[in-house]
């Protein structure tokens, strides 16, 4: 493992860690990105799809898929915003949070906790990490489309 480069294994580090909390969700029969969109939802009174897009860094797309299977399990209703006609509103319904509060947790704060993969570092090395890693999404915001 210590020939991969240090952003290959940010990558498997990260992509285990949701592996691992997805593999709860599995008898629940859904994903982690449509719990996150769920819960953000359950806070708010609506969101935009490219708001959705954006928390869940990717595309329209892939935003649209999600958003018409959770509306196919009732989940999540989509309504025209009545100040923008061209712009969808999404909102959770009652079957959305009867199906969040039936996670009873599964993959939230608890779930995160106890698979949390920085668990191995010391306090001070979490700090360490956590500020070199605010550098280097400074760099990347930054630099949008000018990275080489």
């Amino acid at each position: 493992m210590s020939k991969l480069s240090l952003m290959s294994k940010l990558g498997i580090a990260y992509l285990t860690w949701t592996r691992m909390l997805q593999k709860d969700l599995v008898p629940y029969k859904i994903t982690l990105k449509q719990q996150y969109v769920l819960r953000q939802l359950s806070r708010k009174d609506f969101l935009y799809p490219s708001q959705i897009a954006d928390m869940l860094f990717c595309d329209r797309p892939t935003v649209t898929v999600i958003i018409k299977n959770m509306e196919r399990e009732k989940w999540v209703k989509k309504e025209r915003d009545i100040e923008n006609a061209k712009q969808v509103r999404i909102s959770i319904t009652e079957e959305g949070r009867q199906k969040l509060a039936s996670l009873k947790g599964t993959s939230g704060p608890e779930d995160m906790a106890r698979y949390d993969p920085l668990q191995c570092l010391t306090e001070e090395e979490r700090k360490q990490l956590d500020v070199l890693m605010t550098k280097v999404l400074s760099h990347i915001n930054a630099n949008k489309g000018n990275l080489k």
